[in-house]
């Protein structure tokens, strides 16, 4: 790989790590108990983009997301600093989407003129539900109140462009209690919805406790139930489902993931974070030191590990990820057999020159990435 032929990333991820809490469920590069870290990450941060300023070529950036980790736990003066370091010393766009995960329980006055004073113009608030059975097994620390007053806050401040996330098929919450917590959502008025299905992921506390029986299995056919009461709750309000767990209002689409699901290049900084390049010929993916510590100690250049994409792969994965969004893409040679067998499955439609996914094909779309890759 030569930086000097790198298409120029106009895409950037900022990882932020910390958390008050680990919730359960949650197998993210995520870590409680480590604030004290948060002044020397917040360097650690800067030396790592000015290298990499140095490295590759940055043209506008169209999009800026900081994710987690709780990005919202940051104190007040740290964000600020953060984003105007970004601002400063990368090219932003002054129309770019800066997006930033917030948790309702740190999302305060302070904090929300800090974020849009800084740029931050999209905030996607992390709900994940408003039934309290359902976020103890979550282990969720914040209440349905909170998520509430958090998101008035922010639309009071003037923040125009807010997602909430939710999540489905978790135990003990049957259907009725996920389409109160489906229409409670939509009477906030959000202009855009993530909906995603619990995972029991290996190393997960929930995972644990699934293994050892305190906590039940899900019900396949409840789960597929909720995913389509989130189908009609949301259509009927005005959302369009436009990639496989997210809904928006016209014109509310993530900028940010659009990047990912079209393969364009996006640079990670922050610990763990994930890179994605091409030269028009090739791809690389490589990704940083994952522990916070040990992220500090190794910027300006904390790569960890990388990959060149062996060309096959690389359009697989360009046409898994296509076949994610609603839109599909444009089918790409040397996949006319596995086209063919999802055709003829139900799960993508030839329309004008393009591959999309059905409704079936959004629902079950594990079954085209196995077809795929």
């Amino acid at each position: 790989m030569s930086e000097l032929s790198l298409h120029p990333f106009r895409h950037l991820y900022v990882h932020i790590p910390f958390c008050k809490h680990k919730c359960g469920y949650c197998d993210f590069n995520a870590y409680a108990g480590m604030d004290r870290l948060m002044p020397d990450y917040v360097d650690a941060l800067e030396r790592e983009l000015g290298f990499a300023r140095e490295r590759y070529t940055f043209q506008e950036l169209e999009t800026v997301y900081l994710g987690g980790g709780t990005p919202s736990l940051l104190p007040p003066h740290l964000i600020a600093r953060l984003l105007g370091f970004i601002r400063r010393e990368l090219n932003v766009a002054t129309d770019a989407e800066v997006t930033l995960e917030a948790n309702p329980a740190s999302t305060d006055e302070a904090r929300i003129e800090a974020w849009m004073k800084g740029g931050v113009n999209r905030l996607s608030l992390g709900v994940q539900g408003f039934d309290p059975r359902a976020l103890a097994v979550l282990e969720r620390k914040t209440d349905a109140a909170q998520a509430t007053r958090a998101f008035r806050l922010a639309r009071a401040m003037g923040m125009a462009n807010i997602s909430v996330d939710l999540i489905y098929a978790v135990p003990y919450q049957d259907m009725a209690a996920w389409i109160e917590t489906l229409r409670r959502a939509i009477a906030l008025g959000p202009d855009h919805v993530s909906t995603y299905c619990l995972s029991f992921e290996e190393g997960t506390l929930l995972h644990r406790r699934r293994a050892e029986g305190r906590v039940p299995e899900v019900d396949s056919d409840l789960q597929w139930d909720q995913l389509d009461a989130a189908c009609v709750e949301l259509e009927a309000a005005g959302f369009r489902r436009y990639e496989v767990s997210n809904w928006s209002r016209p014109g509310f689409e993530s900028r940010h993931n659009q990047a990912y699901w079209r393969c364009r290049p996006v640079y990670g900084a922050g610990a763990g974070a994930h890179s994605y390049a091409t030269d028009g010929t090739g791809a690389w993916r490589w990704w940083n030191v994952a522990r916070p510590r040990e992220y500090i100690a190794a910027t300006p250049s904390p790569r960890a590990d990388g990959e060149e994409l062996e060309p096959r792969k690389a359009v697989a994965e360009s046409l898994m990820l296509g076949l994610r969004t609603a839109d599909g893409m444009t089918a790409p040679a040397g996949f006319d057999a596995e086209l063919s067998r999802l055709v003829r499955a139900g799960l993508v439609e030839r329309r004008s020159g393009r591959i999309v996914p059905t409704r079936r094909g959004l629902d079950l779309h594990n079954q085209i990435a196995l077809a795929v890759l």
